[in-house]
């Protein structure tokens, strides 16, 4: 069955209708300007007036015109933001998607970590002073990060918390304790030293476990002991 020739010229026509009203609308709405945004989920630690710094200068942009990704980039920038994801919610807004770190421990003076062994340095660790802390070379930050969960692990028949842990420009690794007693390790057979001493504690003497401060677990056969105070944990 085929189509009279007026049926066939008022399709034709319909059709260039639609696809004129379509290539209008299309015209409009790339020329129309973002008008807000709306943040999908409450945040912790950014602020609403950190987030409108980054968003204002998009505000009034074209809403199909705005590159997203330098919208997601600008706001990663910020110092708690690990991810940001952006999308277009007709027809003026953006949705923004914003992922902050989460902190386990401390790095240095004034950096954190995350779960991932990411260091950043947030204006302020106000809220994580009592984090462990973790000192080293920053490329090395995932490493202690595990490190750290391998020696609590270790120490938890000693019933002992680690505070800081440092990784020496020698490799040699220094632990401290919450409750002021230091662990110096190399890394050779570091494990095996370090269930020996642990193994090996309960029988040292009251008087020397109440004042020995330090151990030096790097000897093949044994370990050392310092009385007297290690250097001080700073918090």
């Amino acid at each position: 069955m085929t189509l009279r020739k007026p049926a066939l010229l008022l399709l034709v026509l319909l059709s260039i209708g639609v696809l004129g009203w379509l290539g209008y609308k299309w015209e409009t709405s790339s020329q129309r300007p973002i008008d807000d945004y709306r943040l999908m989920q409450p945040l912790k630690q950014l602020t609403q007036a950190e987030i409108d710094a980054v968003m204002q200068p998009y505000l009034g942009a074209s809403f199909w015109g705005v590159e997203l990704n330098k919208i997601q980039a600008d706001l990663q920038r910020l110092d708690w933001v690990s991810q940001a994801v952006v999308k277009r919610s007709w027809p003026d807004q953006l949705k923004i998607t914003l992922i902050e770190q989460q902190p386990v421990a401390r790095w240095g003076e004034d950096g954190l970590v995350n779960q991932h062994g990411e260091v950043f340095f947030p204006r302020s660790i106000k809220g994580f002073e009592q984090f462990v802390r973790l000192d080293g070379r920053l490329e090395n930050a995932a490493v202690l990060l595990l490190k750290l969960a391998q020696f609590q692990q270790a120490l938890k028949p000693l019933d002992w918390t680690v505070a800081r842990l440092r990784e020496a420009a020698n490799g040699v690794w220094e632990v401290d304790m919450a409750n002021g007693i230091r662990l110096i390790l190399d890394r050779r057979d570091e494990a095996h030293k370090l269930q020996r001493f642990i193994a090996s504690y309960g029988q040292l003497q009251d008087s020397l476990r109440n004042s020995a401060q330090v151990f030096d677990l790097r000897y093949s056969n044994g370990f050392s002991v310092k009385r007297g105070s290690a250097a001080a944990v700073k918090q």
